[in-house]
């Protein structure tokens, strides 16, 4: 675990005293001569210095360190006699203030806690900032209809990110055998060609093999497994780092500094994890669909993305799926998107928040595909699903409604075990929206590469709509209400309730509304939203 405070001090007496005052904290103390070492390995929020050391000042000391860390907030530890005399060669170097022995731990806990709540706030503001360009990159992903596309949108963002001298991606040729250089920055062209690398050998190579990342920092690197590969002298920090998908690597993402003091810590670790990870899966996207044309291939692929029975059509069309997906069709839409997502955002840590949506879109893939439905699209907190569009269904309105209620009853489940974790998620919710009518199913390429999508007023009514949908409500415009009349089964029933018509921005008239209450089957009425009263929304 890292320390919160760190205390550079040649007086035991002095350490104990700080240890004692700010016992809330995890303070490690250091002698003078280790301070550089640690502050290059120990990324603290705030550095205790005391003025008096063996060799060197307080002073002198911190100018130095703030080298290694520009932005560290410190304070000087001077005696009392010395305040007025050392203030200002102390503020010119960086300190935050000064604490004045013999100590008064009330100033000592205030100043010090003050600093603490500072630097955990920008901390969090830094962790926020991380997030914007990973779901600008998965947006750009979404767009990207090349694997040059996806590498580029991830090396401007690591490039934004951490100004490396020179970032790679490595990606794994199965039928040569070797890692190359797919996409690079600051790597002479001539080097990018000759570049190849078997898995296990070198640092990217061993990377690629054990999937575990690897951190180089000049001054530990040789006591790291990685020191008899250490051929590049020049390079002061490193990462290598694996790019998984599914359980299975893809390749290899480097990043280095050649020159200056920044150092990679843990924290670096996750973010490149997360952005890599986005990555991978925009990468496997793409493999995938550029090798829809390979029919040996082509069911095993297509089934982790739509469900068996549309993967069969799509291989039986063959070429003239091309031709018919491309006009104007009547189907249904089923759009659901998460309540309260900006609170997530905010309240929770980065990793908690990537294994939350992991869960939340398995549950919606899995629940579309067992309806035999289509996932259009993922667009941050939201699912879009087609149905009634790759192949037909008796109707297409009543199994989005059925996919509705079942997705809500085990988001519930879902959300449930959560809770058990971080009472924050019981603040979350759902809202559905399922729209019926005609709208433009496209594609953009060829039998080799589909990319399937929707367009029409009724996919942006079922956004708004969800939109305002609380409490896990499913709304229904009247075309979806009237489609449903024709029913599956004679005896089954889905239990509806009038909102009146709704205002949604964006679309120029009033759409009539309705709740689904649930379905009575055979007399008993199933998924019932208990504890929801009728009104109607303007």
């Amino acid at each position: 675990m890292l320390a919160d405070i760190l205390l550079i001090s040649d007086q035991r007496e002095l350490c104990q005293q700080v240890t004692d005052i700010l016992s809330e904290y995890d303070v490690d103390c250091c002698m003078s001569y280790e301070a550089s070492r640690v502050c290059v390995h120990q990324p603290v929020r705030v550095i205790l210095v005391a003025e008096n050391l063996k060799g060197t000042s307080g002073i002198e000391l911190f100018d130095n360190l703030r080298n290694t860390r520009p932005g560290v907030v410190g304070f000087l530890i001077v005696d009392k006699g010395d305040t007025a005399t050392l203030c200002p060669a102390a503020m010119e170097s960086g300190f935050s203030g000064l604490l004045a022995c013999p100590l008064d731990p009330e100033q000592v806990r205030e100043k010090v806690g003050r600093a603490m709540e500072a630097a955990a706030l920008r901390e969090e503001n830094s962790r926020l900032r991380a997030l914007l360009p990973l779901y600008g990159l998965g947006e750009n992903f979404l767009s990207s209809t090349s694997q040059p596309d996806v590498l580029e949108s991830l090396l401007d963002v690591i490039a934004d990110q951490t100004a490396a001298d020179s970032l790679s991606v490595m990606l794994y040729d199965e039928e040569e055998g070797f890692l190359r250089i797919a996409a690079s920055r600051g790597i002479p062209e001539d080097m990018i060609a000759k570049i190849k690398i078997r898995p296990g050998d070198k640092i990217a190579g061993r990377v690629f093999e054990e999937k575990k990342p690897v951190i180089l920092n000049q001054e530990t690197q040789n006591d790291s497994r990685f020191a008899d590969l250490l051929k590049r002298p020049e390079i002061v920090s490193a990462v290598s780092f694996p790019m998984i998908v599914r359980d299975r690597i893809l390749g290899v993402l480097n990043v280095s500094y050649t020159d200056g003091d920044i150092r990679f810590a843990d924290s670096d670790i996750e973010i490149l994890g997360i952005l890599s990870t986005q990555a991978a899966l925009a990468l496997e996207n793409i493999r995938t669909r550029e090798s829809m044309a390979q029919e040996a291939r082509l069911q095993a692929l297509l089934e982790q993305y739509v469900a068996p029975e549309v993967a069969k059509v799509l291989l039986a069309s063959d070429a003239n799926l091309i031709r018919g997906l491309g006009a104007v069709k009547v189907a249904t839409v089923l759009f659901a998107d998460i309540r309260n997502f900006t609170g997530m955002v905010q309240h929770l840590p980065l990793p908690v928040l990537r294994d939350f949506l992991n869960e939340f879109f398995q549950v919606f893939t899995e629940t579309i595909f067992e309806y035999r439905g289509t996932v259009d699209k993922f667009m941050g907190d939201a699912v879009l699903a087609v149905f009634g569009a790759l192949i037909e269904l008796d109707n297409a309105s009543w199994t989005a409604v059925e996919t509705a209620l079942a997705i809500r009853d085990r988001f519930a489940v879902l959300k449930t075990e959560w809770e058990k974790r971080d009472a924050f998620f019981s603040s979350i919710d759902l809202g559905f929206a399922v729209t019926r009518g005609e709208m433009f199913m496209g594609n953009v390429g060829s039998a080799r590469r589909l990319d399937y999508t929707v367009i029409g007023t009724e996919v942006n009514i079922a956004q708004r709509l969800a939109s305002v949908a609380t409490s896990s409500r499913i709304y229904i415009t009247e075309e979806v209400r009237d489609d449903l009349a024709g029913q599956p089964k004679n005896d089954w029933k889905v239990l509806l309730e009038d909102v009146g018509e709704m205002t949604l921005k964006g679309v120029h008239y009033t759409v009539p509304t309705f709740s689904v209450l649930g379905i009575e089957k055979s007399g008993t009425v199933e998924t019932v939203e208990s504890g929801i009263e009728p009104r109607q929304i303007n």
